[in-house]
């Protein structure tokens, strides 16, 4: 099991038996988007351009209807949810 995952549960529950003050749940959330967003930047920059380009029409057809219909998903859910 990867070590980020014991990390994970641990911060959990301290957070769950309010080990971590109210005050540090701020900058943690703040810090925790900012990770994630470079996260996702370095998984795009991973990309290789000329190798997906190499695949053909049929998977980058496939692939863009599937982030579209997460997308839609995702809308849909923040709209009933009421969510932002």
């Amino acid at each position: 099991m990867p070590w980020f995952i014991f990390a994970f549960l641990l911060l959990a529950a301290s957070r769950s038996f309010g080990l971590i003050p109210e005050a540090a749940t701020g900058p943690v959330g703040w810090f925790a988007s900012f990770l994630t967003i470079v996260s996702m930047a370095a998984l795009g920059l991973g990309v290789d351009v000329r190798v997906l380009a190499s695949v053909g029409s049929r998977v980058t057809f496939a692939v863009t209807g599937s982030l579209a219909v997460l997308l839609a998903i995702s809308l849909i859910l923040i709209r009933i949810l009421g969510v932002g």
